[in-house]
């Protein structure tokens, strides 16, 4: 046994170290081999036996797969004391030993040589674990060695009676190993642990456990490990403020963190919900299935939902139409689809409007399947427009005209309909291609206009309500759906134009004549002036070619005046008839309009109702006195009134003028002035013509 040992001590090379001394080298020098446990002892036979089997193998085997065998380095006792060279190095590599040699007795009697673990990151390569040509590299004297770039540094020296070399000291608390454990960013790939799990738990793990205890700070949870763990009391609140679990009461957790010797584990109640809601958000967007939510609030560009976790829903998927207020939909239930969803960053984006189409699409075709045209449809009116309503049948919409909304005049959509309301309307026409359907509610009620010689006749009294008013007259509704016209010339019996605002005012009641009935054309005449008898009828043996008559003037024109002497009945006095002056007189100078005058009675048409009136009738003729008076050669006295190329005319009377001549007048023409008198001979006298002619003297 002496022996043995004394074979097993360190062999020192060529430079006078031992290889032993190897081992406590600075970390950045490679040692030449690692250490190894102590070899079992062996006896002397038994060492020659296994030298002579030694002797029997393959002595040409490759040096490789000796070094194979070996490991990356030899034992102590298999380095020879004179031979610097690498056993593991190839024949071929300059060494000067063969492999013929017999193998010392002790290392075949030691064990097995075991190769350390490769602790490092970098290829095996780069350490000259497999590949030969950095063993070969190293093999040399201490200065090559020296000479080669640090190795990485090696880990502590084990300890213990179980330390294996390589390997850290697994002798601490188990706990520290926990540390090093990453946190997995998926909990649902980990595997469920039982509650009867070993001691050692990895984080993110989910458990079973049951409530020891609840308290201020926590809920106690025993999960099956040496220690237990704690769960917020936050996470077992409910709205009333009381606490959803009690002792004794078992529950799912999740492990976040182990805590250190004698501290609980942090555990989670809330994290288990949210992987069941993330899990239900994941299957609803895979297989697009919908999800109920809340609208908790709004946020820039739409609205922030609770479907177990925050999503976002943008303001255009909201609703098929454009949403003005989205503060109105804050505190609603919805029901959306998952549009996003990046569990990683807790980012979900929903939406309705898509649910919607989707739904409304089936309804489309289901709807347009149950549709015909005549046929009567039920619906929701939606929308209330200038031009028409809207209502949904189910996933498409009809549009119902104002005209088709009532057989009567349609002020307001509003007075027939409500937005909300549900109606049945009749469809007048399908067009699949442009999704249009039109429909009309007053075709559900029968056309008045049908019967209408039923219930009116020409001639008969009938009073309604003053729909509308307009230039050509006012439009009286007799009923619902039946509207007739008073058009302005049957207002009154004045043949003077008298506008429909001066006599009929919007929503008021008229009595009115029917004078005619078209239904083809779904029209009926009336007139308002017909409720009295006829004025012409009425004065027409009161009417007698020169009476005088009192009237009041109505309408001036240049051709003349307009005078009512009788209500419904006027005559035209004529700018001729206004006065004997030869000169034309402007009706503006006789009369003002209002203003009451005397007129005669000159012409009666009573078949056509027109009078024929004067003013200058009032006064006698002065054509006839001055006819009576004067004769051809008198001389006479004139005034100048004017003057023209012709001649001179001058007036010598009220009422009478006489032409002078220029071939009488004196050749110096200045002399005759408008206004001064002077002397004249008449020289015609044409009382049926009323033409005088004169001489200058």
């Amino acid at each position: 046994m002496q022996a043995q040992s004394e074979e097993t001590k360190p062999v020192a090379d060529q430079s006078g170290s031992s290889v032993a001394d190897s081992a406590e080298q600075p970390a950045g020098e490679l040692p030449t081999a690692p250490d190894l446990p102590p070899a079992e002892p062996v006896d002397s036979a038994s060492a020659e036996q296994d030298a002579g089997s030694a002797e029997q193998e393959d002595t040409v085997a490759a040096p490789e797969a000796a070094a194979a065998e070996a490991g990356p380095a030899p034992s102590v006792s298999e380095a020879p004391s004179d031979a610097p060279a690498d056993p593991a190095d190839p024949p071929d590599a300059g060494t000067s030993e063969t492999t013929d040699e017999p193998a010392d007795a002790l290392a075949s009697a030691s064990l097995p040589p075991q190769e350390p673990p490769d602790l490092s990151d970098e290829p095996r390569s780069e350490h000259g674990s497999d590949n030969p040509e950095p063993a070969r590299a190293q093999s040399g004297s201490e200065a090559e060695l020296a000479a080669s770039p640090p190795a990485p540094a090696v880990p502590p020296a084990p300890s213990g009676p179980n330390a294996i070399p390589g390997l850290p000291d697994l002798a601490g608390p188990e706990e520290d190993l926990l540390d090093d454990i990453p946190e997995f960013e998926d909990p649902d790939t980990l595997p469920d642990i039982p509650s009867d799990a070993g001691p050692v738990v990895r984080t993110g793990a989910r458990c079973k456990g049951t409530v020891v205890a609840v308290r201020d700070s926590g809920v106690i949870v025993a999960f099956g490990t040496k220690v237990e763990g704690s769960v917020p009391l936050a996470e077992f609140l409910q709205a009333d403020g009381t606490v959803s679990v009690e002792p004794g009461q078992e529950i799912e957790v999740l492990v976040e963190r182990m805590g250190a010797p004698g501290e609980y584990a942090a555990l989670s109640f809330k994290r288990i919900r949210e992987l069941e809601v993330w899990a239900g958000i994941q299957e609803a967007h895979a297989h697009n299935l919908p999800l109920k939510g809340s609208v908790v609030g709004t946020v820039k560009g739409g609205l922030r939902v609770d479907i177990g976790v925050p999503a976002f829903m943008p303001g255009s998927q909201i609703d098929i139409r454009p949403v003005r207020k989205m503060d109105s939909w804050v505190g609603s239930e919805v029901e959306v689809a998952v549009i996003e969803c990046d569990r990683r960053r807790g980012n979900v984006v929903v939406s309705r409007s898509g649910l919607l189409r989707a739904r409304q699409r089936e309804l489309r075709a289901e709807t347009l399947g149950k549709l015909a045209v005549g046929e009567p449809a039920t619906g929701q009116v939606t929308t209330i427009t200038s031009f028409g309503v809207f209502v949904d049948l189910g996933g498409i919409e009809g549009m119902i005209k104002y005209a088709d909304l009532s057989y009567g005049r349609v002020r307001k959509a509003e007075d027939h309909v409500q937005a909300g309301q549900e109606l049945t309307a009749k469809v007048m026409r399908i067009d699949e291609a442009k999704d249009r359907i039109v429909l009309s509610l007053k075709a559900m009620q029968p056309d008045p206009w049908l019967t209408i010689g039923e219930r009116f006749t020409v001639g008969q009294r009938v009073r309604g309500r003053v729909t509308s008013v307009k230039d050509y007259g006012a439009f009286v509704e007799l009923e619902p759906g039946v509207e007739g016209l008073i058009h302005f010339t049957e207002i009154d019996w004045s043949r003077r134009a008298k506008h429909p605002t001066k006599t009929f005012t919007p929503n008021a009641d008229a009595e009115a004549v029917v004078l005619a009935i078209d239904p083809d054309q779904r029209r009926i005449s009336l007139s308002a002036k017909r409720l009295t008898p006829d004025p012409w009828d009425t004065h027409a043996a009161s009417l007698e070619v020169g009476q005088v008559v009192k009237g009041v003037v109505r309408k001036i024109e240049n051709y003349g005046l307009f005078v009512e002497i009788a209500p419904g009945i006027e005559g035209l006095v004529h700018v001729s008839d206004l006065s004997w002056d030869s000169r034309p007189t402007q009706p503006r100078e006789v009369a003002q309009k209002g203003q009451e005058i005397s007129t005669v009675i000159l012409q009666a048409d009573l078949e056509n109702r027109k009078l024929s009136l004067g003013v200058k009738q009032l006064q006698p003729d002065a054509w006839d006195a001055f006819l009576i008076e004067n004769s051809v050669g008198d001389v006479v006295p004139g005034t100048v009134r004017r003057i023209a190329k012709f001649g001179a005319f001058v007036e010598l009377a009220t009422g009478v003028e006489g032409l002078c001549h220029s071939s009488q007048l004196p050749k110096d023409r200045s002399a005759v002035k408008p206004g001064q008198q002077h002397q004249f001979e008449i020289l015609e006298l044409n009382g049926r013509t009323r033409r005088i002619g004169l001489r200058y003297l």
